[in-house]
């Protein structure tokens, strides 16, 4: 019975396996390598994707990094081009593609292309940084009319951003002269006059805002006039303050407590891509958030455990894959035991996939399959032992039709023809080939073959009839 039900149980895991291969082998999108693009953020984007990009290794997937695809670009590998599957993205850059301070071209690409995008989650805060030159009085975006302002480079992440932001305050290129480019550490632009105000977009820990921030030669716009209407107005934005002191306690920097607009980076990915790649990478993210120290090993400002990475998103929809592992926090049985065995086995990401994709539905198509087979399992012992004597049997039956022809005083040409038959038996069953269970059965039919060969080699007058 045992034997029975593993046969059975054997029989339905080919079946399920061979399926598997035939929708493998019809299907593009069960893949084992995603291309993330992780530029920007002076490569704290991309510090982060190498520590997914290890954890990822032992399930067989492979993230392909791309630093170099920052942005714009980013945005376009990934809705455009199709050459990116996931990347990291500033919070804003994408908000700012809709509401009625976007253009008609903006609205458009955003229902139609970055539609296809989907979160899997907030990683950290990246504050709006809006650095002026001491000696001027500006408090508010709104005095930056008529004034010269780096809002990043035309590709960055930041460009939108502040251009969006400027022009809720009532700045744009009519009445102010916004310049594509980035404000260095040492913010020597800004000193020299060259401009009057630069928005950054970094990680508080950048090595370019510590700097900037120490400076004792520029100021850092407060935007606590105003803070709770811009994050009333978009979604994007959250209040954090920058106490005093926080930097640099002896002096203090800052002297006083300053209030600053801040988003949430973003990683997102593509809504085709493999759903149990996006629950792999979601679990990742999700048990590997932004370390709470620096380099140096000094606290991260506005960092608190558990804020990050952050399930909620409100520029991007949440990936239903992500959803359900940022409510579980558990990989799937499938996934957490399967993927690993199948990378040390050296079998593609795929099979792990295809697994954990239709698991549920192989078990329900075994319930069925296995009522079938089961009672047909169990005449297998008797199928196979007639298998196996069905070629003994039918040289029984010959030799007993010869027997049959001796009983009857056989004269000697009769015996000549019989002797002629018999050999012909003989040689016939000499080249069977019978399994080891069957030998025993063999070796009596051969034994018979030789008691009519003795019958046959006796006088036409003594033959005996057979009992």
């Amino acid at each position: 019975m045992k034997y029975a039900f593993a046969l059975s149980l054997a029989l339905v895991l080919l079946v399920a396996g061979w399926l598997a291969y035939a929708a493998m082998a019809g299907s593009q999108q069960a893949v084992s390598h995603i291309v993330v693009a992780t530029g920007g953020s002076e490569g704290l984007y991309d510090e982060l994707a190498q520590t997914y990009k290890r954890e990822l290794e032992p399930f067989g997937v492979a993230l392909d990094l791309r630093p170099d695809l920052d942005g714009f670009f980013t945005l376009k590998a990934l809705v455009i081009d199709n050459t990116a599957q996931a990347g990291f993205v500033k919070g804003g850059f994408v908000g700012g593609l809709t509401g009625r301070l976007a253009t008609d071209d903006d609205r458009t690409y955003h229902d139609k292309d970055v539609s296809v995008l989907r979160s899997v989650g907030r990683l950290f805060a990246e504050p709006i940084w809006v650095f002026t030159r001491k000696s001027d009085h500006i408090t508010a975006l709104r005095d930056l009319k008529g004034k010269r302002i780096f809002i990043g480079t035309k590709a960055s992440g930041v460009r939108k951003v502040s251009a969006h932001l400027l022009k809720a305050s009532g700045v744009d290129t009519t009445n102010a002269k916004e310049l594509e480019e980035d404000l260095p550490a040492d913010a020597r632009p800004l000193l020299n006059g060259e401009i009057d105000a630069a928005i950054l977009l970094l990680p508080p820990e950048s090595a370019t805002i510590q700097k900037l921030l120490r400076n004792t030669d520029i100021k850092l716009m407060n935007f606590a006039g105003e803070a709770d209407a811009y994050a009333n107005r978009f979604s994007y934005l959250t209040k954090v303050v920058l106490h005093q002191g926080a930097v640099e306690l002896s002096p203090d920097v800052p002297e006083a407590d300053l209030v600053l607009l801040s988003t949430e980076a973003a990683l997102v990915v593509r809504k085709d891509l493999n759903p149990s790649l996006v629950t792999l990478l979601t679990h990742t993210v999700f048990n590997n958030p932004k370390p709470g120290f620096d380099k140096f090993g000094d606290p991260i400002l506005f960092y608190r455990a558990g804020d990050y990475p952050s399930a909620h998103d409100p520029e991007f929809e949440i990936a239903a894959d992500a959803k359900a592992m940022q409510q579980s926090r558990e990989l799937p049985f499938l996934l957490r035991e399967l993927g690993p065995w199948n990378a040390r086995m050296g079998l593609p990401f795929a099979i792990t996939a295809f697994a954990n994709e239709h698991g549920n539905q192989l078990i329900l198509l075994a319930i069925p399959l296995l009522t079938v087979l089961f009672p047909l399992i169990r005449v297998a012992p008797a199928a196979y032992n007639w298998a196996g004597r069905r070629r003994l049997l039918y040289w029984y039956r010959r030799l007993k039709q010869l027997e049959l022809r001796l009983d009857g005083s056989p004269n000697t040409a009769e015996i000549v023809s019989a002797q002629t038959e018999l050999e012909r038996i003989d040689a016939a069953v000499a080249r069977i080939r019978v399994p080891i269970a069957f030998t025993s059965q063999l070796y009596d039919l051969r034994l018979h073959i030789n008691l009519v060969r003795q019958r046959l080699s006796l006088p036409p007058a003594r033959i005996q009839p057979a009992e």
